[in-house]
């Protein structure tokens, strides 16, 4: 209730100055609970417009100064518009909102989502990849243009040269043709908005994207990288869903290679996995190219990437991961993204290491799962998040992770680096 209250000052605020610059950011709240949508400020039965659900987004008009004490807490009335047209009061106690953007999490079916793009993107706002769908990878950044009816319903530039040959006619009146190589369309699910205060004009974006991403990105991820229900409730353990699909931020991409079939005997459902880390490696960092190792269903490879193996490139971008669920880069020099497990950092650690050398303090992460083994011990479960030493560097396992040794166990176990992060 703290955080609503925090956040309904923020709002009043930006009403205020909604003015102030062209092509203002709407101001969109989220009904965190079933509520009628009220033809005054007041709780009446006989004033209900329309009823509305949790997860429908509200386009917001206006507000009223008086607070009045509603579910507990001092709230204000809020004007709204909802996707249909309708137009009301709400109070303030049974709306969410951001200073950002919201994410897909917070949605209860896709048609809430596109209803909440409807009202919040703007053309020129900045979306990012939630996940890989053919030439677009999880993390890619993009500008939301337009959407449409039907299938593919959002058209994005995206920041890399696609070599895109989009379907014009589902394109704004007067777009600029420099652009189209950059243009692809994607379901929903695919995109989450920045939330950035301004958005950027396609005619800037028309200048600059084609003179930085003059060459064809060679990049293909297939399909869409994670296999999910809409909707989590958030009673639902972060591992998994009750209907046994995984969940956004955990999925870590090994789900949808191996279908619907039976893996209880390799894979504790109730065990929560780490979260792979870049580690040491950053964007301007000097790395050494590696080849990719062909695990969790795919190498994630092109032929024309052997002519760079062993070479040095600055790292440009940290795009986040690709369809088998590995973190990749993006460098300097061509346009193939790398996974960070097969990389070498320049001056620091060995190839694969992600930078980390014997002496870097640690924290430690539980380690995930690929090609169905975890190399873990339930033992090693009492680590996790503390604080370590490397002690030494120990080459890979079966999975080619790259493993060390660690104090704090007195080096009894080995531990995988992808899933530790460097202690601050």
């Amino acid at each position: 209730m703290i955080k609503k209250r925090i956040m309904a000052s923020v709002v009043v605020m930006a009403l205020g100055v909604a003015g102030a610059w062209a092509q203002a950011k709407p101001v969109v709240a989220v009904l965190s609970e079933n509520s009628p949508v009220y033809s005054s400020a007041v709780i009446s039965e006989s004033k209900v417009g329309v009823r509305l659900a949790a997860g429908d987004p509200l386009l917001i008009v206006g507000s009223q100064d008086k607070k009045i004490v509603l579910d507990g807490v001092p709230t204000i009335w809020y004007q709204v518009k909802s996707a249909d047209g309708s137009t009301g009061w709400v109070p303030g106690s049974r709306l969410s909102f951001t200073a950002t953007a919201f994410k897909r999490s917070a949605f209860r079916t896709e048609a809430q989502y596109a209803a909440y793009f409807a009202m919040a993107a703007r053309q020129g706002d900045k979306v990012v990849a939630t996940r890989s769908y053919e030439k677009v990878s999880k993390g890619d950044i993009g500008y939301y243009v337009s959407s449409h009816e039907g299938g593919l319903p959002a058209a994005v530039v995206w920041e890399r040269n696609l070599a895109a040959t989009p379907s014009v006619d589902y394109l704004p009146e007067g777009f600029p043709e420099a652009l189209q190589p950059f243009v692809y369309y994607v379901e929903w699910p695919i995109i989450e908005l920045v939330g950035d205060k301004d958005a950027t004009p396609l005619k800037a974006l028309a200048k600059a994207l084609p003179e930085k991403y003059p060459d064809e990105d060679g990049f293909y991820a297939g399909g869409i990288d994670e296999d999910i229900a809409w909707y989590m409730p958030p009673e639902t353990s972060y591992g998994s869903s009750d209907d046994g699909d995984y969940g956004d931020e955990y999925g870590d991409g090994y789900y949808d290679e191996y279908g619907d079939e039976d893996y209880s005997g390799d894979i504790d459902e109730d065990y929560v996995e780490g979260v792979e880390s870049y580690g040491f490696i950053k964007v301007g960092s000097t790395v050494i190219l590696g080849k990719h190792d062909d695990v969790n269903g795919g190498a994630n490879w092109a032929d024309a990437m052997d002519s760079y193996v062993g070479q040095e490139a600055t790292v440009t971008e940290l795009p986040g991961s690709d369809t088998q669920g590995f973190l990749v880069v993006r460098v300097k020099g061509n346009g193939y993204a790398w996974r960070v497990r097969n990389l070498a950092l320049k001056g620091r650690g060995e190839a694969g290491s992600y930078g980390y050398q014997v002496g870097d303090l640690v924290v430690i992460g539980a380690h995930r799962y690929i090609d169905k083994d975890n190399n873990w011990a339930d033992d090693m479960g009492d680590y996790v998040g503390q604080t370590a030493t490397i002690t030494t560097l120990e080459g890979t396992d079966a999975s080619e992770s790259y493993l060390v040794h660690v104090d704090i166990d007195d080096g009894d176990w080995y531990w995988r680096v992808e899933t530790m992060t460097p202690a601050k």
